[in-house]
């Protein structure tokens, strides 16, 4: 009877469409039996699955690889949005609009149980959540956007349990140029952004500083940040590249529960690098890294004033290596040592040190069949040693058939120092248990054409000792929580690339904090001649309650174009929520909706020069 409900609230959003956008919607998914994900011209290389550039069709995890140009010029800004392309994923937030603190879902897993790695340096663990990294991070001044899928602590190490993001800050290449964005629109919104890139000999450089500022569509809710990203490489010789990458923000985020509140968050991080090669099919990798977080929250509200704040120090060196033993075998290896000292109002001071390494060997027994086993051990801290570990297989069936991909690793999750210390919210609870997972995945994908492709994936996860934060103190419960699914996505091109379409649909039968059913994205864009790019998008989220009180399912459109007026010159446009639907992102019991945002129009323009 449920899912009758939840299909029949589908189909009443279904109704409220336009009969040429829903009929378009029809025929682009009926013109394939089932979907899949869909992967483009960058996947012919993937990083995050070894920490190292592998053969994307040789790489036995599931990856999803993003353009961050090819999301800008679709209109795409901020990596939230981006991130809701790939199968298995919802990106949103579930405490306000633009810069709300952000939430990660993968494979029906929660933000605890993603990792977020940025230019090789491990961002999100126990001490430092991912929220605050998603609330506004934007698309324009990164290189590269991968989403790993699955339990993968044995390459990432904890919390890398539903799975990682993988970015990397923009590279420099070719003559050296500069670019110059700026757009405004609806809710008091501005956006704004340059860039310098470029190379010269051995030298390359890329340096991009921004700033946006909205009001949201909601009262006494406003945004602001400035930020900025940096790297310089020097190609020493063609085996060794040394570089150096920095990222930085600074934001405010003003919203009206209980009151007066307002976030500010205060980040940095740098990292130095060496990529070389030691011989023939000898790859590695050497990162050292700084990152520093600082947090406060300040409330004047109801309860009268009050304070919360953390502050995050974090240093780690890492070293990643891929050495191959002939044709059919290579050897991975890598070691880590990262110390993290955190502090917060309410009395938590702790230094703690972290140190460990992997091995693991990828063997080809037979042409178009690669298998890889990885053992990982680390010394964590409070909790004495975790030992993981990950065996999967890719093996593409001919040379244009079908690739299946199948894994199944162990992967765990530590308390964080709030849940075990206490925060704002309640008391800690100093004998909490680490969390542990058993997850597995299989999937096929399929090439129709040389335009298009289709894949299928069932995951499924097993977590044991899962954390219940709230209500306070935490506890361990008893037994096993299971997360399982299907992440299915469809792509293509029609007339040589003048019509492309993407479609991504997740369907979870079990998840952690009532998550929908349902999800899915389409978009499609058309290139009516060489100035022009015409874009349409929707998103739809079944009924969930994150953990709180039930919420409606929604359906949101939006529009896109661009115009290359001149070499230097691109005109562009969006519309956001174009039939201005009413939708809540999150209610919890105590705490008033947090509405999601209307209608909305924006445009600017970029200059190249």
């Amino acid at each position: 009877m449920q899912k009758q409900q939840k299909a029949a609230g589908l189909l009443r959003s279904l109704r409220t469409v336009p009969r040429p956008l829903l009929a378009s919607g029809i025929t682009l998914a009926a013109a394939f039996p089932a979907s899949a994900e869909i992967e483009n011209d960058l996947d012919a290389l993937v990083v995050s699955a070894r920490r190292l550039p592998a053969d994307a069709e040789q790489t036995t995890s599931a990856v999803t690889v993003l353009d961050p140009r090819d999301l800008s010029d679709r209109g795409i800004l901020d990596l939230k949005t981006a991130l809701n392309e790939v199968p298995g994923v919802i990106a949103t937030s579930t405490s306000g609009q633009t810069g709300g603190i952000g939430s990660l879902f993968i494979r029906g897993t929660t933000t605890a149980y993603s990792q977020v790695v940025v230019d090789g340096m491990r961002l999100s663990d126990t001490t430092a959540p991912l929220g605050n990294f998603l609330a506004g991070a934007r698309v324009d001044d990164l290189a590269r956007i991968e989403v790993l899928r699955g339990p993968h602590s044995a390459i990432h190490g904890g919390e890398a349990v539903g799975g990682v993001l993988w970015l990397e800050t923009a590279y420099g290449s070719g003559d050296p140029s500069s670019r110059l964005s700026v757009e405004a629109g609806s809710f008091d919104s501005l956006a704004t952004h340059a860039s310098t890139q470029g190379s010269s000999g051995a030298l390359s450089w890329f340096a991009g500083l921004g700033y946006e500022s909205t009001g949201n569509d909601t009262e006494l809710e406003r945004y602001d940040q400035t930020r900025g990203a940096l790297r310089a490489e020097w190609r020493q010789s063609d085996t060794l590249t040394l570089g150096v990458t920095f990222r930085g923000t600074d934001s405010r985020y003003d919203y009206p529960a209980f009151g007066s509140n307002a976030d500010h968050l205060d980040a940095a991080l740098g990292t130095v690098y060496a990529v070389a090669k030691f011989a023939p099919g000898w790859d590695a990798r050497f990162t050292a890294g700084h990152y520093r977080e600082n947090y406060d929250n300040e409330n004047f509200g109801s309860f009268g004033p009050s304070a919360y704040g953390t502050d995050l120090d974090r240093s780690s060196v890492a070293t990643d290596h891929s050495i191959a033993l002939g044709d059919r075998h290579t050897l991975l290896w890598g070691a880590f040592f990262e110390h993290t000292d955190f502090k917060n109002s309410i009395g938590t001071d702790l230094g703690r040190d972290r140190f460990g390494g992997y091995a693991g060997l990828e063997w080809m027994p037979v042409d178009l069949l690669t298998t890889s086993a990885v053992l990982r051990w680390e010394d964590y801290a409070a909790y004495g040693d975790e030992l993981t570990w990950r065996a999967a297989a890719a093996w593409k069936t001919c040379e244009s058939g079908p690739v299946l991909r199948g894994g199944i690793g162990r992967a765990f999750r530590t308390p964080t120092y709030l849940d075990l210390f206490g925060s704002a919210f309640g008391a800690g609870n100093p004998n909490l248990e680490a969390e542990s997972s058993l997850g597995w995945d299989f999937g096929i994908e399929q090439a129709i054409g040389k335009h298009h492709a289709v894949s299928l994936t069932w995951f499924e996860n097993s977590i044991e000792d899962r954390i219940r934060s709230f209500p306070t103190p935490p506890v361990n419960l008893p037994g096993e929580t299971p997360a399982r699914g299907l992440e299915t996505a469809v792509s293509g091109s029609w007339c040589d690339g003048t019509w492309r379409y993407r479609v991504a649909w997740t369907w979870l039968d079990e998840s952690l904090s009532d998550q929908p059913d349902h999800t899915a994205t389409a978009s499609l864009d058309w290139r009516p001649a060489d100035k022009w790019l015409l874009g349409i998008g929707a998103t739809y989220v079944d009924t969930r309650s994150w953990g709180g009180l039930p919420l409606d399912d929604y359906l949101l459109a939006r529009l896109h174009a661009s115009y290359q007026a001149t070499e230097q010159v691109r005109l562009h446009a969006r519309i956001e929520n174009l039939f201005d639907s009413s939708y809540q992102l999150a209610n919890f019991a105590g705490s008033p909706p947090v509405e999601g945002a209307g209608l909305g129009f924006f445009t600017g323009v970029t200059l190249d020069f």
